[in-house]
């Protein structure tokens, strides 16, 4: 299990989350992740990360060997009446994984320019690459966004936020003291009749 960031220096926790430069992994951030059961009230943490997100435009989303962008059917419709492409066709750029039953295209993206550093399909891009670097929340810490480290300016996100983490936790340690008390009152009132 991996130290929490302030017990670690802020050196020492830049060097960890710079690993992600080599080392496939994800980091939690500071911000709350959407309520499956309530998405569309529950996007404020989404909705800040965009607000203070700012993508480089390094492409390394787009040109990494091994990453799977999975297409899924509204995808592929989508970039085929984009391209004015067959779905046969695009499948030509893709590869079958058997085990998840999709679609994912061959990598470097076959549709990233690296000349113009561009996705030349941008405004049909797949739904993956509009939530890139957001990733599901970690299983440690179901609650909070995650980013992908592999991402250079996800890396710098989570360094800038890094302070952020104390006054999540000041806040969540006087919830749960908060919640506590009440449940003792609770129990307290209906012990007592």
């Amino acid at each position: 299990m991996r130290p929490h960031w302030s017990v670690l220096g802020r050196e020492e926790q830049h060097r960890t989350i710079d690993r992600g430069e080599t080392e496939p992994f994800d980091i939690a951030i500071p911000l709350p992740a959407k309520d499956r059961a309530d998405p569309e009230n529950t996007s404020q943490g989404v909705d800040l990360f965009w607000e203070w997100f700012r993508c480089t435009g390094c492409g390394r989303c787009c040109y990494t060997p091994g990453a799977g962008l999975y297409l899924d059917r509204e995808d592929m419709e989508r970039i085929c009446r984009h391209l004015g492409w067959s779905i046969k066709r695009l499948k030509s750029l893709c590869r079958r994984d058997k085990v998840l039953k999709a679609w994912a295209l061959k990598q470097p993206c076959p549709f990233y320019d690296p000349e113009g550093k561009g996705c030349t399909i941008y405004p049909a891009r797949p739904l993956t690459c509009t939530r890139y670097p957001l990733h599901p929340p970690l299983k440690e810490m179901p609650y909070n966004l995650a980013v992908d480290a592999f991402c250079p300016a996800a890396r710098e996100f989570v360094k800038d936020t890094l302070g952020w983490w104390i006054v999540c936790e000041t806040n969540w340690a006087r919830i749960l003291r908060d919640m506590e008390k009440e449940e003792n009152e609770r129990n307290r009132d209906l012990g007592g009749r």
